[in-house]
């Protein structure tokens, strides 16, 4: 699992006793994620813009919405390039990313939430004039309900819509090609044919290019 975050997307597969490398750019979130997971995974720390090879994998995925912390069409072929290098020859790549509806919505949006004593704070500043191809910002923060305890300054997100058809193209050029592309809106049912009006978030499984 590429951007593994704190483990949420690849705890699914150790649940099916399947085997997993786990990788983030934040040795933090490395670190919750191997809390949870324990020695059974193995986890480095790398950019995925700069993936080294840390085998030949049956599956390689990027989920939720790693992909939209490429800022240029140039990052996420380089991105690309490097789940393509660690594929074996049959394996699947599969990675999603943000729609026009989501950062029409969701980054346009303030919400919190309160749980474990804590306030959570999401205040988006994108607005329904968001164009494709376009980089939207939000602040998440937290604060202690009871005055007591830690508060996290707000953290700045920078995310970029990939329009498909720039998709497509950084697909084709990192020597892959497309299987299938599905949406989803917030149940994760996954539907065809993707809408940027429907979904909220665009699945892309590709595999490498076969040759003749």
């Amino acid at each position: 699992g590429v951007a593994c975050g704190t483990g949420k997307s690849f705890i699914p597969m150790l649940e099916r006793g399947w085997k997993v490398t786990a990788c983030d750019i934040s040795a933090s979130m490395v670190e919750m994620a191997r809390a949870k997971a324990g020695p059974q995974v193995r986890f480095e720390v790398a950019d995925m813009r700069e993936l080294p090879v840390y085998g030949s994998f049956d599956l390689v995925c990027c989920l939720d919405d790693a992909v939209n912390y490429l800022h240029s069409q140039g990052e996420l072929e380089q991105t690309l390039r490097g789940l393509a290098a660690n594929m074996a020859p049959h394996a699947l790549c599969i990675f999603d990313s943000n729609t026009m509806t989501q950062f029409r919505g969701f980054f346009a949006e303030r919400v919190e939430l309160e749980r474990g004593g804590r306030r959570m704070i999401w205040e988006g500043h994108a607005d329904a004039s968001f164009g494709p191809g376009e980089i939207a910002e939000a602040s998440f923060s937290y604060e202690p309900l009871d005055g007591g305890g830690p508060t996290m300054p707000p953290e700045l997100h920078r995310q970029r819509h990939h329009p498909e058809s720039e998709v497509r193209a950084a697909i084709d050029a990192s020597g892959l090609e497309l299987v299938a592309l599905y949406g989803h809106h917030h149940d994760g049912v996954p539907h065809q044919p993707m809408s940027e009006d429907d979904h909220t978030k665009a699945i892309y499984i590709a595999r490498l290019k076969r040759t003749m």
